[in-house]
């Protein structure tokens, strides 16, 4: 896709959605009034270093926010023009699985133990496609090719501590796949795989989007996984989107600080300028949070306006957003 080309349609729409934790030692904003939208059939990256909400935002996509402590606490999400904050938890969980299905972070904790993985599998053609459990368990071989699973009638038999990490993350491909969802969620799918295993994995993700034309949203902290991936990117800060546009402009002109520090930090920069790159300090505590921009205690360009004041989402073009004062008259004034 070129940033020149037809918009698409709009699957899911985030408005100004906040969830927060409520914990012994305070209230955690671990999102905070994001926005955001997931068009049909393409690929959304949602970048950002540990702690910045990433993970939060798909759980909340999902609804799959642990209360307590956890809560949505304002906003929306709309799929397909109807709000998921108002489905009943049934209603729910008719949506997952079959129409928005999730690859978690680590597929050993995500499988169960004692099923089979053609179980895990057929459970979930069961519950959403009335199968009985033979056509089920035919169908989860059929799955198993799809991801490239050698001798899928073998594996369906085994357990999953009986399958390396590269497998594992197939069957939670297969299992996510199983009712072709109209949205899949990978929250970092590629982590602790060798990069044969990751080449793989991103592979058979792009050829599985071409082929159904489902929408993908990949959250993950690896740069050159979104370059090959995505479509659009979403950074994200302290629980904040601080920058968004299509792959394109946000990797040949950076708007935010931030993203131009994840930018500068991928490997093969130091090449170029003969040292490594890294942004300075840590993401702050969501219990002490900045008071103006919550980049500013990090940011080499910050002002007096960035500690005090909280920055307001700006478009600078049709297709980008950013969150930073730069890009304000009030910029001009200090």
């Amino acid at each position: 896709m070129t940033a020149t080309e037809t918009k698409q349609a709009t699957l899911v729409q985030v408005s100004k959605l906040k969830t927060h934790f409520f914990t012994e030692d305070g209230i955690v904003p671990a999102i905070d009034g994001i926005d955001f939208e997931i068009r049909e059939g393409e690929t959304l990256a949602i970048v950002g270093e540990s702690g910045s909400g990433k993970s939060v935002t798909s759980l909340s996509l999902m609804r799959l926010i642990p209360s307590p402590p956890g809560k949505i606490i304002d906003g929306d999400i709309t799929f397909k023009g109807e709000s998921l904050l108002q489905k009943t938890e049934a209603e729910m969980r008719n949506i997952r699985g079959n129409k928005i299905s999730m690859i978690f972070q680590e597929p050993l904790t995500s499988l169960n133990p004692v099923f089979r993985v053609g179980e895990q599998i057929a459970e979930t053609l069961i519950l959403h496609q009335n199968m009985n459990k033979k056509e089920a368990l035919t169908e989860a071989v059929e799955l198993l090719k799809l991801v490239g699973i050698p001798e899928p009638e073998r594996r369906i038999k085994q357990y999953p501590h009986e399958l390396s990490g590269g497998m594992r993350q197939r069957i939670m491909i297969a299992m996510a796949l199983a009712c072709k969802p109209e949205l899949l969620i990978a929250d970092e799918p590629t982590t602790a795989l060798d990069v044969t295993i990751q080449s793989q994995i991103l592979q058979l993700m792009k050829q599985l989007k071409k082929s159904t034309n489902m929408s993908i949203v990949l959250i993950t902290h690896d740069l050159g996984v979104v370059a090959e991936m995505a479509d659009r990117v979403i950074v994200m800060y302290a629980g904040q989107v601080v920058e968004q546009g299509d792959i394109f402009t946000i990797f040949e002109s950076p708007k935010h600080p931030y993203t131009e520090g994840l930018l500068k930090s991928m490997p093969g920069y130091e090449q170029r300028t003969g040292q490594l790159f890294a942004i300075d300090g840590v993401v702050p505590n969501p219990l002490h949070l900045p008071p103006g921009c919550r980049f500013a205690p990090r940011c080499k360009y910050a002002v007096d306006l960035c500690r005090s004041d909280v920055p307001q989402v700006i478009n600078t073009n049709d297709e980008e957003l950013v969150r930073c004062w730069k890009y304000t008259d009030r910029w001009e004034e200090q």
